[in-house]
């Protein structure tokens, strides 16, 4: 009985990814399964399922990161304003990638090094990238539509490609397999040896590449750099692993079919409420309620409340 409701919770996020695209279906008809729509929902889906997938490494140790909506906006910026001065697209990858490994770095090192709670060191991370593009650019915009965005055929490859690499550390590394431990209990993943310091800082690393890969490819389908970009994309990303199943206290339940299922979910009911005529402004509250009654039925908890880490 116990294994069929284990095997029946991992499937509720697939069932209910199902559910909301029949009732979007329904209710928004022809619009909502328009060629351009779907097209929409899968460049909106990629930027939050590729930073999903390198959070779920921080998550599976029972960390959170809010800085991942600025961390990615810097990582633009500054990758924008190095193309503009070298001319060669290829710096835009690599300057994305740096700069989200090295926040990523930074931002771990507070949480593991200064034992400074994660929520508190990724938002003074997210309140500094925020700074930093806010003064650089004042109210400015930064160009790269001369370069071509990439379609499908090349993002689906990179999507699979990070999937698979990510599952591989998640499942069959020490990485991943010590970082879910931790997530399950740092007091028994040290008594038995574990280097718990290295191995979250690690889970930082791998989410920071994750992060550089979307802001690569988010920067060239928007075209601009502004000071708006990344908004919002923290609780997006939260919200979608949470909803594809992944416990925000960690542990085993850190999958890849978590960050996968979870944002298409999140992407289909902002898209689907949109559709149907729902102003942007209540898209937030609802995002909020669902937020809220997935942790209640989530997280871990002891007889006083929620487990606090």
């Amino acid at each position: 009985m116990a294994r069929f409701k284990q095997k029946l919770s991992g499937l509720l996020p697939v069932i209910g990814l199902l559910v909301v695209f029949a009732i979007f279906t329904a209710a928004g008809g022809s619009k909502f399964l328009s060629g351009r729509n779907l097209n929409l929902i899968l460049n909106q889906s990629f930027t939050v399922m590729v930073v999903a997938i390198g959070v779920t490494m921080i998550h599976a140790h029972g960390g959170i990161d809010f800085s991942v909506g600025a961390v990615l906006a810097l990582s633009e910026m500054l990758a924008a304003l190095a193309y503009k001065q070298t001319g060669a697209p290829v710096v835009l990858i690599v300057v994305t990638v740096l700069v989200a490994v090295i926040c990523g770095l930074i931002t771990g090192m507070i949480t593991v090094k200064l034992r400074i709670p994660p929520f508190i060191s990724s938002l003074c991370m997210q309140f500094a990238c925020r700074g930093i593009v806010n003064t650089v650019l004042q109210a400015r915009s930064i160009g790269v539509t001369e370069i071509k965005e990439p379609g499908l055929g090349v993002k689906l490859p990179v999507l699979i490609g990070l999937a698979v690499i990510v599952f591989c550390i998640l499942e069959f590394t020490k990485i991943g397999k010590y970082n879910k431990a931790i997530g399950e209990n740092i007091k028994a993943a040290k008594s038995s040896g574990v280097n718990v310091d290295i191995y979250r800082i690690a889970a930082y690393l791998i989410c920071g590449v994750a992060i550089g890969i979307a802001a690569y490819f988010d920067l060239l389908r928007n075209g601009v750099m502004s000071t708006n970009v990344g908004y919002g994309l923290e609780m997006r990303v939260i919200i979608a692993v949470v909803l594809g199943g992944l416990s925000l206290s960690g542990g085993y339940t850190a999958t890849m079919k978590s960050a996968v299922v979870g944002s298409l979910l999140i992407i289909i009911i902002i898209n689907g409420l949109t559709i149907v005529g729902v102003p942007n402004t209540y898209t937030g509250i609802i995002q909020g309620i669902i937020f809220l009654f997935v942790i209640l039925f989530t997280y871990k908890r002891d007889r006083l409340g929620l487990l606090p880490r």
